[in-house]
This record gives C-alpha cells, structure tokens and sequence, in this order.
C-alpha cells in the first residue's frame, strides 16, 4: 500500500464521484479505478459500492476513511518534524561543559541559542575535559566544552574551536604579605614569587587536565609547586585559600566570584593563557550543531 492509494481513495470518499475525483487529483478516472481496485484487493475488503448511477461508501470503507486520515496526519507531523530536525530547528543535543565555564561563558551562550531554537532540547552534563573526550570519540556527546592545557593524542579525532582565552590569576588570602604590602595592586604577579607557597587544587578527578597543566608552568617558572591538598571544585578550593589554608592558580574568570577574604592578581608574562575550546566529532553532521557552534562563537566574541 502507498500513499498515494490513500489519497485517491479519500478524494473519490469526499466527492463519491470518480469523474470528480479523477479531476480534482488530476489523473485518468480509468486509472483512478484501477488504483482503487489494488487497495481493495491488497485490503481484501471493499471499501466502496459503485454503479452507473453513484457511488457510495460500505462499512469498511467508512472505517478506513477514519484511519486513512488519521494516516495522512501522522505523515504530515512526521514530515514536519523531520524537516525541521534537517535544518537544525527541533530535535536534541547532548552538551558537556567544564565546571569553570558554568560561572561565566556557558549560560550566555545558552541564553542566546535558546532565544534562536527554541525548541531544541538542550542535554547538559558537567564533565570534565578527559571524560568529554571519552564521550565525544564514544559519540556520546553532540559537543563539548573543555579545558585545554598540555596536548593530548585523544583530541586528534576531535574538531577543535578555541571559544576563549583566559589569562591565569593568582588567588592569595586578603592579608597575605604579597597582597598587604601592595605590590602587586597595580601589575602583574610574576609566578616565580609564588615559588615558596603552599598550594591548593581542586580535586585530581575534576581538573585531570588543569593540574599537570599547572604544574608544568610552575616548573617552567623554576619551582616544583609545594601541592599541600586537591579539594573538590574551584569553589571549594577559593573557600580553603580565604581560610588561609594556601593558594591557587585559576583562570580568570574566577574573578567574578565575590569570595570574601580573596585577592585575584593576574599572573605575568611569559605564563601563557588557558584555553576553553569547542569539541566535536568531524563525524557528527548534525545541523543543529553547526548552528550551536555559530552562537557560541558570536557570544565569546561579544564577550571578550
């Protein structure tokens, strides 16, 4: 049975005339007679009375109308549906993001492609960089937004977008010496002066990438960084260094976090900037996500 079969049958249904029938759905009636005999013989029921004088409907066929319409609906949603999922109006993606990127980044870029596709649903997961690349090789995940710091062999399969630079900050308590005799209010800390300090990271299985990263510029600056404890999420750790407990090192977007008791100083030159990049697989053509990738980029340029 096709479509068309159903078509024809409805028309000849509505006009209970083959002659109008053939002529409103523009084909030969003989044929339109043929069409109709394949559906009832493929049904195994006839579905109408015909004679010389008119034509009308038997019990079957009135029920079939009820269903053929019901049919035809359900095309037509289907078909809408389905176009609009092509052209990146409907349908889902699966997100992932970084911690660090809920407080700034993340929910304006949000806002913007909610405004734009409403009706995609959007699936978010807090992952961090190693677990969005699992997820993303896995296709798991439509796009990720992850950390990036030392090079990594799992990326190669990726496509890679940088959304934004972030210049790193040393977060020292508000009464620590390098913050109270007000050298550092008006230029950058060098992080060679933070060679002799405790310090705090977060938690080793929410910051895989971020920490070797961090560790290596420490290094690089002449030091093997003192790491006294990794605690939970960035959050956390800006509690533990307003109590006291050590410092840290964090992009700059950790900033905009009123934490009491903190001092954010940007770190000097040469220690290079963190970077958040967009992350997909070359093998995901979805239009949705090509429209995703566009409103993240228009929003970190109008942010920056």
């Amino acid at each position: 049975m096709e479509l068309r079969h159903i078509r024809y049958f409805l028309a000849v249904a509505e006009e209970l005339s083959f002659r109008r029938a053939a002529e409103r759905i523009n084909i030969t009636q003989p044929s339109l007679s043929e069409q109709i005999r394949q559906l009832e013989a493929e049904i195994g029921a006839r579905l109408l009375e015909r004679d010389t004088h008119r034509v009308s409907l038997t019990a079957a066929g009135r029920a079939f109308v009820a269903n053929s319409h019901r049919i035809l609906r359900e095309v037509e949603d289907g078909t809408r549906v389905a176009r609009r999922i092509a052209q990146g109006e409907a349908g889902q993606l699966s997100i992932g993001f970084v911690a660090s990127l809920g407080h700034g980044l993340l929910p304006s870029i949000l806002r913007a492609y909610r405004e734009k596709f409403p009706d995609i649903e959007l699936r978010l997961a807090e992952m961090d960089t190693t677990q969005q690349i699992e997820a993303l090789n896995a296709h798991q995940l439509d796009l990720g937004f992850i950390g990036l710091g030392l090079p990594s062999e799992e990326i190669a399969d990726l496509q890679l977008d940088t959304i934004r630079e972030e210049r790193l900050v040393g977060v020292l308590p508000q009464d620590h010496p390098l913050v109270a005799k007000g050298r550092y209010r008006t230029k950058p800390l060098p992080l060679s002066a933070l060679a002799k300090e405790r310090f705090l990271l977060g938690a080793r299985q929410s910051a895989p990438v971020y920490n070797p990263w961090l560790i290596v510029l420490c290094q690089q600056a002449g030091f093997q960084p003192h790491v006294v404890q990794e605690v939970g999420q960035p959050v956390t750790v800006l509690n533990y260094v307003a109590a006291g407990l050590g410092v840290t090192i964090l992009p700059a977007q950790f900033s905009r976090l009123f934490t009491v008791g903190v001092r954010f100083i940007p770190l000097a030159r040469p220690v290079p900037r963190y970077r958040y990049c967009a992350a997909w697989s070359p093998q995901n053509q979805h239009t949705a996500l090509l429209h995703f990738k566009e409103v993240a980029q228009q929003v970190a340029r109008k942010l920056k």
